[in-house]
Protein backbone atom coordinates (compact mmCIF):
# COMPACT_ATOMS: atom_id res chain seq x y z
CA UNK A 1 0.00 0.00 0.00
CA UNK A 2 3.35 2.42 1.19
CA UNK A 3 4.45 1.65 -2.14
CA UNK A 4 1.62 1.81 -4.38
CA UNK A 5 1.45 5.88 -2.54
CA UNK A 6 5.10 6.35 -3.28
CA UNK A 7 4.37 5.65 -6.91
CA UNK A 8 2.10 7.56 -6.93
CA UNK A 9 3.33 11.21 -5.60
CA UNK A 10 6.62 9.85 -7.72
CA UNK A 11 4.51 10.44 -11.10
CA UNK A 12 2.82 14.00 -10.02
CA UNK A 13 6.28 14.84 -9.62
CA UNK A 14 7.37 13.81 -12.34
CA UNK A 15 4.30 15.38 -14.42
CA UNK A 16 4.86 18.91 -12.57
CA UNK A 17 8.05 18.71 -13.63
CA UNK A 18 7.32 17.48 -17.24
CA UNK A 19 4.99 20.41 -17.64
CA UNK A 20 7.68 23.23 -15.81
CA UNK A 21 9.85 22.01 -18.50
CA UNK A 22 7.52 22.76 -21.46
CA UNK A 23 6.61 26.01 -20.39
CA UNK A 24 10.42 26.99 -20.38
CA UNK A 25 10.72 25.91 -24.00
CA UNK A 26 7.58 27.40 -24.89
CA UNK A 27 8.57 30.75 -23.27
CA UNK A 28 12.29 30.42 -25.09
CA UNK A 29 10.61 29.91 -28.17
CA UNK A 30 8.29 32.65 -27.55
CA UNK A 31 11.48 35.26 -27.10
CA UNK A 32 12.84 33.69 -30.19
CA UNK A 33 10.02 34.42 -32.72
CA UNK A 34 8.08 37.05 -31.62
CA UNK A 35 5.23 35.20 -31.71
CA UNK A 36 2.85 32.59 -29.67
CA UNK A 37 0.36 30.04 -30.72
CA UNK A 38 -2.51 32.37 -29.49
CA UNK A 39 -1.37 35.16 -31.89
CA UNK A 40 -0.76 32.18 -34.71
CA UNK A 41 -4.69 31.40 -33.77
CA UNK A 42 -5.62 34.96 -33.89
CA UNK A 43 -3.77 35.20 -37.19
CA UNK A 44 -5.35 32.54 -38.85
CA UNK A 45 -8.78 33.56 -37.93
CA UNK A 46 -8.08 36.81 -39.41
CA UNK A 47 -7.37 35.44 -42.37
CA UNK A 48 -10.24 33.51 -42.70
CA UNK A 49 -12.69 36.15 -42.07
CA UNK A 50 -10.56 38.31 -44.92
CA UNK A 51 -8.38 40.90 -43.10
CA UNK A 52 -4.74 41.53 -43.66
CA UNK A 53 -2.73 42.49 -40.67
CA UNK A 54 -0.76 45.48 -41.50
CA UNK A 55 2.44 43.31 -41.38
CA UNK A 56 1.33 41.72 -44.30
CA UNK A 57 0.30 44.10 -46.29
CA UNK A 58 3.41 44.98 -48.86
CA UNK A 59 4.53 48.70 -48.81
CA UNK A 60 8.24 48.20 -50.13
CA UNK A 61 7.07 50.67 -52.59
CA UNK A 62 5.03 54.19 -50.85
CA UNK A 63 2.73 56.65 -53.58
CA UNK A 64 5.02 59.31 -53.42
CA UNK A 65 1.46 61.77 -55.24
CA UNK A 66 -2.27 61.46 -54.73
CA UNK A 67 -4.81 62.74 -56.63
CA UNK A 68 -8.72 62.52 -56.98
CA UNK A 69 -10.18 64.32 -59.52
CA UNK A 70 -14.07 65.04 -59.54
CA UNK A 71 -15.98 65.11 -62.77
CA UNK A 72 -18.33 67.89 -60.51
CA UNK A 73 -18.76 69.39 -57.23
CA UNK A 74 -22.65 68.82 -56.96
CA UNK A 75 -24.04 65.41 -57.04
CA UNK A 76 -27.87 64.30 -56.55
CA UNK A 77 -29.23 61.43 -54.20
CA UNK A 78 -29.68 58.30 -56.26
CA UNK A 79 -26.93 59.31 -58.97
CA UNK A 80 -23.46 57.86 -58.78
CA UNK A 81 -19.99 59.48 -59.66
CA UNK A 82 -17.11 57.74 -60.76
CA UNK A 83 -13.72 59.38 -59.20
CA UNK A 84 -10.62 59.93 -61.18
CA UNK A 85 -8.33 58.66 -58.88
CA UNK A 86 -4.12 59.17 -59.50
CA UNK A 87 -0.77 58.51 -57.31
CA UNK A 88 2.65 58.09 -58.36
CA UNK A 89 4.84 55.70 -58.85
CA UNK A 90 2.76 53.40 -61.24
CA UNK A 91 4.80 50.71 -59.37
CA UNK A 92 3.16 51.98 -55.60
CA UNK A 93 2.81 48.01 -53.88
CA UNK A 94 0.02 49.49 -52.28
CA UNK A 95 -2.59 51.68 -53.55
CA UNK A 96 -5.97 50.73 -51.03
CA UNK A 97 -6.97 54.05 -50.06
CA UNK A 98 -9.24 55.04 -46.65
CA UNK A 99 -12.13 57.33 -47.69
CA UNK A 100 -13.54 59.41 -44.65
CA UNK A 101 -16.46 61.83 -44.90
CA UNK A 102 -17.06 65.85 -42.55
CA UNK A 103 -20.63 64.04 -42.42
CA UNK A 104 -20.40 60.18 -41.16
CA UNK A 105 -22.49 58.03 -43.68
CA UNK A 106 -22.97 60.73 -46.32
CA UNK A 107 -21.14 58.85 -48.78
CA UNK A 108 -19.72 56.07 -49.98
CA UNK A 109 -16.57 55.15 -52.26
CA UNK A 110 -16.39 51.27 -53.68
CA UNK A 111 -12.72 50.18 -54.49
CA UNK A 112 -12.98 51.21 -58.06
CA UNK A 113 -13.69 54.73 -57.15
CA UNK A 114 -17.13 55.20 -57.50
CA UNK A 115 -19.51 57.36 -55.36
CA UNK A 116 -22.67 57.39 -54.19
CA UNK A 117 -24.67 59.75 -51.96
CA UNK A 118 -27.07 58.32 -48.76
CA UNK A 119 -30.43 59.55 -49.00
CA UNK A 120 -29.60 61.24 -45.40
CA UNK A 121 -27.44 63.24 -47.15
CA UNK A 122 -29.69 65.37 -49.12
CA UNK A 123 -29.15 69.07 -48.83
CA UNK A 124 -25.97 68.70 -47.18
CA UNK A 125 -22.23 70.02 -48.86
CA UNK A 126 -19.06 67.97 -47.03
CA UNK A 127 -15.72 67.54 -47.25
CA UNK A 128 -14.68 63.63 -48.77
CA UNK A 129 -11.45 63.10 -48.14
CA UNK A 130 -8.96 59.75 -49.28
CA UNK A 131 -6.03 58.93 -47.67
CA UNK A 132 -3.15 56.08 -48.27
CA UNK A 133 -2.66 53.31 -46.36
CA UNK A 134 0.99 52.43 -46.97
CA UNK A 135 2.28 54.98 -44.05
CA UNK A 136 3.14 57.60 -46.23
CA UNK A 137 0.35 59.76 -44.62
CA UNK A 138 -0.56 61.10 -48.40
CA UNK A 139 -4.16 62.32 -48.36
CA UNK A 140 -6.30 64.57 -50.79
CA UNK A 141 -9.84 66.15 -50.41
CA UNK A 142 -12.56 67.84 -52.17
CA UNK A 143 -15.76 69.39 -51.29
CA UNK A 144 -19.20 68.04 -52.83
CA UNK A 145 -22.80 69.34 -52.72
CA UNK A 146 -25.59 66.72 -52.37
CA UNK A 147 -28.74 67.76 -53.86
CA UNK A 148 -32.37 65.66 -53.46
CA UNK A 149 -33.17 62.94 -55.43
CA UNK A 150 -35.86 63.97 -58.13
CA UNK A 151 -39.28 62.13 -57.42
CA UNK A 152 -40.63 62.40 -61.52
CA UNK A 153 -44.02 61.50 -59.17
CA UNK A 154 -44.07 64.81 -57.77
CA UNK A 155 -44.85 67.97 -58.96
CA UNK A 156 -41.49 69.62 -60.29
CA UNK A 157 -40.79 73.52 -62.45
CA UNK A 158 -37.99 74.57 -63.93
CA UNK A 159 -37.26 78.21 -63.14
CA UNK A 160 -34.98 80.09 -66.06
CA UNK A 161 -32.90 83.43 -66.24
CA UNK A 162 -32.37 85.41 -69.71
CA UNK A 163 -30.29 87.89 -70.21
CA UNK A 164 -27.38 87.61 -67.59
CA UNK A 165 -24.91 87.42 -66.20
CA UNK A 166 -24.86 90.42 -64.31
CA UNK A 167 -22.89 90.31 -60.88
CA UNK A 168 -25.19 92.76 -59.16
CA UNK A 169 -28.20 91.12 -59.17
CA UNK A 170 -27.09 87.54 -60.79
CA UNK A 171 -24.95 87.00 -57.44
CA UNK A 172 -28.00 87.68 -54.96
CA UNK A 173 -29.98 85.28 -57.25
CA UNK A 174 -27.72 82.57 -56.94
CA UNK A 175 -27.49 83.07 -52.91
CA UNK A 176 -31.09 82.52 -52.89
CA UNK A 177 -30.79 79.21 -54.94
CA UNK A 178 -28.14 77.79 -53.23
CA UNK A 179 -28.97 78.69 -49.54
CA UNK A 180 -32.36 76.51 -50.53
CA UNK A 181 -30.78 73.52 -52.52
CA UNK A 182 -32.91 74.91 -55.80
CA UNK A 183 -31.69 74.43 -59.17
CA UNK A 184 -32.63 76.81 -62.27
CA UNK A 185 -31.37 77.30 -65.29
CA UNK A 186 -29.48 80.49 -66.84
CA UNK A 187 -30.11 81.25 -70.77
CA UNK A 188 -26.49 83.72 -70.42
CA UNK A 189 -25.70 86.57 -73.52
CA UNK A 190 -22.72 85.62 -74.38
CA UNK A 191 -21.39 89.49 -74.39
CA UNK A 192 -22.47 89.73 -70.87
CA UNK A 193 -20.31 86.25 -70.08
CA UNK A 194 -17.34 88.03 -71.34
CA UNK A 195 -18.35 90.68 -68.51
CA UNK A 196 -18.24 88.39 -65.77
CA UNK A 197 -17.19 84.99 -66.55
CA UNK A 198 -16.55 84.25 -62.45
CA UNK A 199 -20.43 84.39 -62.10
CA UNK A 200 -21.12 82.16 -65.39
CA UNK A 201 -18.20 79.61 -63.59
CA UNK A 202 -20.19 79.98 -60.07
CA UNK A 203 -23.30 78.99 -61.98
CA UNK A 204 -22.11 75.95 -63.10
CA UNK A 205 -20.31 75.28 -60.21
CA UNK A 206 -23.38 75.04 -58.12
CA UNK A 207 -25.07 72.85 -60.21
CA UNK A 208 -27.18 75.15 -62.36
CA UNK A 209 -27.62 75.03 -65.99
CA UNK A 210 -25.72 76.82 -68.10
CA UNK A 211 -27.35 78.04 -71.79
CA UNK A 212 -27.06 80.24 -73.86
CA UNK A 213 -29.36 82.87 -75.10
CA UNK A 214 -27.07 84.33 -78.01
CA UNK A 215 -24.34 86.56 -78.47
CA UNK A 216 -26.46 89.84 -78.58
CA UNK A 217 -29.72 89.12 -78.43
CA UNK A 218 -30.86 89.43 -82.10
CA UNK A 219 -34.11 88.72 -83.18
CA UNK A 220 -32.75 85.32 -84.99
CA UNK A 221 -35.70 85.44 -87.57
CA UNK A 222 -34.52 88.59 -89.02
CA UNK A 223 -30.91 87.62 -89.32
CA UNK A 224 -29.08 86.49 -92.40
CA UNK A 225 -27.01 83.10 -92.47
CA UNK A 226 -24.19 84.37 -92.27
CA UNK A 227 -25.19 86.76 -89.04
CA UNK A 228 -27.19 83.75 -87.55
CA UNK A 229 -24.12 81.56 -87.13
CA UNK A 230 -22.26 84.61 -85.59
CA UNK A 231 -24.67 85.09 -83.03
CA UNK A 232 -24.75 81.10 -82.57
CA UNK A 233 -21.10 80.55 -82.31
CA UNK A 234 -19.73 83.46 -80.51
CA UNK A 235 -21.83 82.75 -77.90
CA UNK A 236 -20.95 79.02 -77.86
CA UNK A 237 -17.33 80.19 -77.57
CA UNK A 238 -17.87 82.58 -74.97
CA UNK A 239 -19.40 79.67 -72.17
CA UNK A 240 -16.47 77.52 -72.96
CA UNK A 241 -14.39 80.19 -72.43
CA UNK A 242 -15.38 80.71 -69.06
CA UNK A 243 -16.69 76.97 -68.01
CA UNK A 244 -14.96 74.25 -70.50
CA UNK A 245 -18.00 73.34 -71.93
CA UNK A 246 -20.79 73.66 -74.89
CA UNK A 247 -24.21 74.35 -74.15
CA UNK A 248 -26.77 72.09 -74.84
CA UNK A 249 -29.72 74.28 -74.49
CA UNK A 250 -30.70 77.57 -76.40
CA UNK A 251 -33.23 80.26 -75.92
CA UNK A 252 -34.05 82.43 -78.87
CA UNK A 253 -34.40 86.28 -78.20
CA UNK A 254 -38.26 87.37 -78.25
CA UNK A 255 -38.86 83.34 -78.63
CA UNK A 256 -38.72 84.05 -82.55
CA UNK A 257 -37.63 80.46 -84.56
CA UNK A 258 -38.42 79.47 -87.81
CA UNK A 259 -36.89 76.28 -89.96
CA UNK A 260 -33.70 78.33 -90.76
CA UNK A 261 -32.95 79.43 -87.25
CA UNK A 262 -34.03 75.09 -85.99
CA UNK A 263 -31.67 74.03 -88.62
CA UNK A 264 -28.84 75.96 -87.36
CA UNK A 265 -29.01 75.52 -84.10
CA UNK A 266 -29.27 72.05 -84.25
CA UNK A 267 -25.87 72.12 -86.50
CA UNK A 268 -24.32 72.99 -83.49
CA UNK A 269 -25.89 70.20 -81.29
CA UNK A 270 -27.93 72.85 -79.18
CA UNK A 271 -32.60 72.47 -78.27
CA UNK A 272 -34.48 75.40 -78.18
CA UNK A 273 -36.31 76.09 -75.16
CA UNK A 274 -39.29 78.46 -74.79
CA UNK A 275 -41.19 79.08 -72.08
CA UNK A 276 -45.12 78.11 -70.73
CA UNK A 277 -45.42 80.88 -68.10
CA UNK A 278 -43.78 84.76 -68.46
CA UNK A 279 -43.88 86.38 -65.29
CA UNK A 280 -43.35 89.38 -67.85
CA UNK A 281 -41.15 90.92 -64.78
CA UNK A 282 -39.58 93.10 -67.67
CA UNK A 283 -43.01 95.23 -68.20
CA UNK A 284 -44.33 94.64 -64.24
CA UNK A 285 -41.07 95.58 -62.49
CA UNK A 286 -42.53 95.32 -59.47
CA UNK A 287 -40.97 91.98 -57.48
CA UNK A 288 -44.76 91.32 -55.43
CA UNK A 289 -46.42 91.05 -58.89
CA UNK A 290 -43.40 88.93 -60.25
CA UNK A 291 -43.58 86.40 -57.00
CA UNK A 292 -47.48 85.87 -57.54
CA UNK A 293 -47.10 84.96 -61.50
CA UNK A 294 -44.18 82.37 -60.36
CA UNK A 295 -46.74 80.53 -57.66
CA UNK A 296 -49.07 79.89 -60.63
CA UNK A 297 -46.92 77.45 -61.73
CA UNK A 298 -47.87 74.19 -62.35
CA UNK A 299 -46.38 70.55 -62.85
CA UNK A 300 -44.24 70.92 -65.49
CA UNK A 301 -43.88 74.66 -66.60
CA UNK A 302 -41.30 76.47 -67.93
CA UNK A 303 -40.88 79.72 -66.05
CA UNK A 304 -39.36 82.50 -67.76
CA UNK A 305 -37.35 85.51 -65.50
CA UNK A 306 -34.41 87.75 -66.22
CA UNK A 307 -31.48 88.03 -63.74
CA UNK A 308 -30.51 90.95 -64.79
CA UNK A 309 -33.55 93.15 -62.90
CA UNK A 310 -32.35 93.94 -58.99
CA UNK A 311 -35.99 93.58 -58.48
CA UNK A 312 -36.75 90.29 -59.39
CA UNK A 313 -33.90 89.73 -56.09
CA UNK A 314 -36.38 89.59 -53.84
CA UNK A 315 -38.98 88.13 -55.76
CA UNK A 316 -36.87 84.76 -56.32
CA UNK A 317 -35.69 85.01 -52.55
CA UNK A 318 -39.56 84.20 -51.36
CA UNK A 319 -40.82 81.85 -54.22
CA UNK A 320 -37.73 79.61 -53.89
CA UNK A 321 -38.81 78.82 -50.46
CA UNK A 322 -42.83 78.68 -51.18
CA UNK A 323 -42.30 76.56 -54.13
CA UNK A 324 -40.80 74.55 -52.13
CA UNK A 325 -42.88 74.66 -49.26
CA UNK A 326 -45.80 73.62 -51.40
CA UNK A 327 -44.21 70.55 -52.70
CA UNK A 328 -42.19 71.81 -55.93
CA UNK A 329 -39.00 70.32 -56.74
CA UNK A 330 -37.03 73.26 -58.21
CA UNK A 331 -34.86 71.66 -61.47
CA UNK A 332 -33.09 72.73 -64.33
CA UNK A 333 -34.75 72.32 -67.83
CA UNK A 334 -32.89 69.51 -69.16
CA UNK A 335 -33.39 67.32 -65.57
CA UNK A 336 -37.33 68.20 -65.78
CA UNK A 337 -37.53 66.39 -68.89
CA UNK A 338 -35.30 63.61 -68.18
CA UNK A 339 -37.26 63.02 -65.39
CA UNK A 340 -40.31 62.71 -67.28
CA UNK A 341 -38.65 60.73 -70.04
CA UNK A 342 -38.83 63.44 -72.89
CA UNK A 343 -35.93 64.17 -74.98
CA UNK A 344 -34.34 67.66 -75.95
CA UNK A 345 -33.07 66.75 -79.57
CA UNK A 346 -30.99 69.04 -81.54
CA UNK A 347 -33.50 71.66 -83.96
CA UNK A 348 -36.22 71.08 -82.22
CA UNK A 349 -38.19 73.34 -79.95
CA UNK A 350 -39.75 73.00 -76.37
CA UNK A 351 -41.94 75.14 -74.12
CA UNK A 352 -42.83 72.56 -71.16
CA UNK A 353 -43.05 69.19 -70.26
CA UNK A 354 -45.79 66.87 -70.42
CA UNK A 355 -47.51 67.70 -72.60
CA UNK A 356 -45.35 68.39 -75.15
CA UNK A 357 -45.96 71.26 -77.35
CA UNK A 358 -45.93 70.73 -81.29
CA UNK A 359 -43.27 72.87 -83.03
CA UNK A 360 -44.89 75.35 -85.30
CA UNK A 361 -43.36 76.20 -88.29
CA UNK A 362 -42.35 79.50 -87.49
CA UNK A 363 -42.83 81.33 -84.21
CA UNK A 364 -43.02 85.20 -84.23
CA UNK A 365 -41.52 87.59 -81.80
CA UNK A 366 -43.03 87.71 -78.78
CA UNK A 367 -43.95 91.15 -77.13
CA UNK A 368 -41.18 90.67 -74.47
CA UNK A 369 -39.02 94.43 -74.46
CA UNK A 370 -36.67 94.50 -76.91
CA UNK A 371 -33.16 94.12 -75.28
CA UNK A 372 -34.72 91.79 -71.86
Amino acid sequence: MKKNKMRLIQYAVTIVVVIILLCGIFSIIKRLTGTSSTDKLSSNVSKEQGEVSEKEVDNSVPMTKLSVGVPEGTIRVGETMKLDIAYEPKNATNTELKWSCSEKGAVKVSEDGVLTPSKEAAKSTVTVTAKATDGSDLSTSFELRIYPEIDPSKPMVAITFDDGPYEPTTTPILDALEENYAKATFFCLGQNVGYYPEVVQREYELGMEVATHTTSHKQLTALSSAELETEITDSINALKDAIGVAPKLMRPPYGAVNKDVLTAVGNHDLCCVNWSLDTEDWKTKNADATYRMVMTATDGDVVLLHDIHEYNVAAVERFVKDLQAEGFQLVTVSEMYEARGETLDPGTIHYRTDPTTEVSEETTATTEEVGE
